[in-house]
């Protein structure tokens, strides 16, 4: 019991440290730092070294001498959370170094509980769930382990005080008695560990259902408090090349999409586009008229809950929403997104967004450009957008010419550097020399990026001009260098382009039909201009080795998939879990329970109809002769003749290698025993002592206990303790050794005493 405690403890100890690092929060040192600790507490105290250990004054030295580092921590190194969770791993390995009492040890669980909300503040995902799970079965292990461990303390204080001056009996040995020993411990450790599962179960069966019908008060509280600055990095609103970099590609999730239905091609989600190019960095043209704040607008359609705080409708395009006077067919696409915190206000969508719901106060549009971004949100944000993702066709598009563009427009997507390389310029009527339109010429710069050029994430320095230096020297780059010399080919070619920021598709889980997307989908592509259709055009430069392809990973990739879906789980029916979701989920719940209702209705009417059609066709409506009445009742007693048959001759199997002392079902008693009386009558009748004594052996031997041959019937009852054996032992000896024989009453008694001995055995 005492490594059964001392495991448990330190394991509920460590089950809130991972929950903490497992946010991805807390600093390498931290994390390598009270790991070691830990490790050697334990050690230490399974091997009982009193070595490394603090006393209690130096614990709480130590204690006090922490608390002004926890200002300097918050303000300087880190920030205020990070800071109580350093000062917790603090206290608690001091605390782990101690020789620790059990006082110690409810300080340690109440730390860890601490830590366990710390952790619930830093993120609110999947793996907290674990944590959390895992964190209640150890808490719940201890408390009990901890609470027997100080009971049985208290009682061997007691017996030390009780005086037996009387020498007892010699007890019982059991078989095997240090294995048998060993087998209990087994036995009780295996009995706490199913018991902490079956509270944990039991806990969840009975909160879930709460949980689900509580009322939601808002999103947000501590967690989304704590968020606040935990932003993603993959993405960024401008473009600078040129700059040293090892950018690392990194897993984590940025947005996940479901869409509406199964998309026609691949599908990238649109940030912002940037036009301004001076040689190194993009950017947006200085205009305070180009911004239009988006209000919120209800159509007819909508209903009333539209107006709902958190179900708000922007329209975005009235032409593409209504298509009165568009020549094409919109393809519209629904995009249900759940958005990541983010350091930028832009929202992400696919190709042309015309149509937004969701919870923010102001929608932000760039009127040239298209990009949106947002006010009034922070955290996590759930929003759905449609967005016409229709393209003209490949002959459409050969028909047109980007010189017809407006006169604004080829100034501003046509514009130049300063300092351009000549180079630029020749390299791009090199490459489109065969090409007769400009959608050709566009294609051709496109292949020719894709295929003569490398890409990588390994950055190096550039000259004073990194687009020349990437086209001519290092001809290696990631997607923003090929995305940048392919506008600014086109643009030399007077053809209108612009460079894209967003992000690729992600990778699609079959799991939950949802598309997960991460801060290494992070990417750019660039958009040409082709005014017959009106319409931005989508051109990717970029090698397909900086393309992210999520067909391959084999068990990895799966097991990937499956906590995903997890957490998506977590997000929808625990995060996000709102009033309106709430009444969904009971109404479905209804239906399902109503539907259930009706199918068990529908299988009692049918059985009921043909049990009462076989009734009339075989009974009722049948003219019965005397002859197959008498068979009919024959075959009916045959029948129960034989099942009371089949029932002695089974019970007789199971029982025929005990004696028959009246132990036994009642057809024992009736016929059995006595036609075995009139046999033993007629030989020596001391042979039924042998008999139930052998017996009553029997059973106690279920139990471990064992009859030694140095040990007389008296000393085995007296050291068995129990009652019965002593009773029977007392009338085996009388017939054994004495020459008595029993009468009715005393056979009967001798049955009942059997009986409760098997009942005996079977609760020790």
């Amino acid at each position: 019991m005492e490594a059964y405690f001392r495991t448990t403890s330190y394991a509920l100890v460590t089950t809130a440290f991972l929950a903490i690092a497992l946010t991805g929060s807390l600093d390498g040192v931290s994390i390598v730092l009270y790991s070691i600790a830990v490790i050697i507490c334990y050690y230490r105290d399974t091997r009982g070294t009193q070595r490394l250990r603090l006393r209690e004054w130096m614990w709480r030295a130590l204690s006090i001498g922490y608390v002004p580092f926890i200002f300097v921590d918050g303000a300087l190194i880190s920030n205020r959370v990070l800071a109580l969770v350093h000062m917790t791993l603090f206290v608690s390995a001091a605390k782990l170094f101690q020789t620790k009492r059990d006082r110690d040890w409810v300080f340690l669980y109440l730390i860890a509980f601490f830590q366990m909300l710390l952790a619930a503040g830093l993120t609110f995902n999947a793996i907290f769930v674990a944590s959390l799970a895992a964190f209640l079965f150890f808490f719940i292990s201890t408390l009990a382990a901890f609470e027997i461990r100080r009971a049985r303390r208290q009682v061997s204080h007691i017996e030390e005080e009780i005086v037996t001056p009387l020498q007892q009996p010699q007890q019982i040995r059991y078989r095997a008695h240090e294995d048998s020993t060993r087998g209990a411990n087994n036995n009780r450790v295996r009995y706490l560990l199913g018991a902490s599962f079956a509270q944990i179960v039991l806990i969840a069966a009975l909160t879930l259902p709460f949980f689900f019908l509580i009322p939601r008060l808002g999103g947000g509280g501590v967690a989304g408090g704590f968020n606040d600055g935990d932003a993603i990095t993959g993405f960024s609103d401008r473009v600078e090349l040129g700059q040293i970099a090892k950018i690392k590609k990194n897993p984590r999730v940025v947005m996940r999409v479901r869409l509406d239905r199964t998309p026609p091609r691949y599908l990238r989600w649109r940030g912002v586009a940037l036009e301004n190019y001076d040689g190194r960095v993009w950017s947006l043209f200085s205009d305070p008229l180009r911004r239009d704040a988006i209000t919120q607008q209800k159509s007819s359609s909508e209903g009333p809950e539209a107006d709902a705080q958190f179900n708000r409708t922007y329209v975005l395009d009235e032409n593409r929403l209504k298509n009165p006077t568009n020549p094409r067919r919109v393809e519209a696409i629904e995009q249900a997104i759940i958005l990541e915190p983010v350091s930028t206000d832009t929202l992400f969508a696919a190709q042309v967004a015309f149509r937004l719901r969701g919870p923010i106060a102001t929608i932000i549009k760039d009127k040239p450009t298209g990009a949106l971004s947002s006010q009034g949100f922070k955290g996590r944000t759930i929003y759905s957008v449609s967005s016409d993702i229709s393209i003209p066709t490949e002959q459409e598009l050969r028909f047109d010419s980007p010189a017809t563009s407006p006169e604004k427009m080829i100034r501003s997507y046509t514009q130049k550097y300063k300092n351009l390389d000549p180079r630029v310029s020749e390299l791009a009527h090199d490459i489109t020399r065969n090409a007769a339109t400009p959608y050709d010429k566009a294609r051709a710069i496109e292949n020719y990026l894709k295929t003569e050029f490398v890409y990588t994430l390994d950055l190096k320095g550039a000259e004073a001009d990194p687009l020349a230096d990437f086209l001519f020297n290092t001809r290696e780059g990631h997607c923003e260098y090929f995305a940048t010399a392919m506008t600014i080919m086109l643009r030399t070619l007077d053809i209108p382009a612009r460079i894209v920021n967003g992000f690729q598709m992600g990778e699609y889980n079959n799991l939950n039909d949802l598309y997960t997307v991460r801060e290494s989908d992070a990417h750019s592509w660039v958009e040409a201009y082709f005014p017959r259709t009106q319409t931005w055009i989508e051109f990717d430069p970029t090698p397909s080795a900086g393309i992210n392809d999520y067909s391959q990973g084999g068990l990895l990739a799966k097991l990937r998939k499956y906590a995903d879906a997890m957490e998506v789980f977590w997000l929808d029916y625990i995060v996000t879990l709102d009033s309106d979701e709430q009444a969904s989920i009971m109404v479905d719940l209804q239906q399902r329970l109503l539907a259930s209702k009706d199918r068990l209705v529908a299988y009692y009417l049918a059985a009921k109809a043909w049990a009462r059609t076989i009734l009339t066709t075989v009974i009722i409506d049948r003219t019965w002769t005397t002859l197959e009445v008498v068979l009919i009742g024959s075959a009916i007693a045959l029948l129960s003749v034989s099942c009371v048959l089949l029932y002695i001759v089974m019970a007789y199997r199971k029982r025929r290698g005990l004696p028959p002392t009246g132990y036994g079902p009642w057809w024992h008693r009736l016929f059995i025993l006595p036609l075995w009386r009139r046999r033993v009558a007629k030989r020596d009748f001391r042979q039924s002592a042998v008999l139930f004594y052998e017996q009553m052996l029997a059973i106690a031997r279920r139990a471990g206990l064992v009859k030694e041959p140095d040990q007389t019937p008296l000393e085995f009852a007296s050291a068995s303790g129990l009652s019965p054996i002593h009773e029977i032992t007392m009338l085996y000896n009388r017939v054994r050794f004495g020459g008595a024989q029993l009468d009715e009453v005393e056979t009967r008694r001798l049955s009942d005493l059997l009986l409760e001995l098997k009942q005996k055995v079977r609760k020790r």
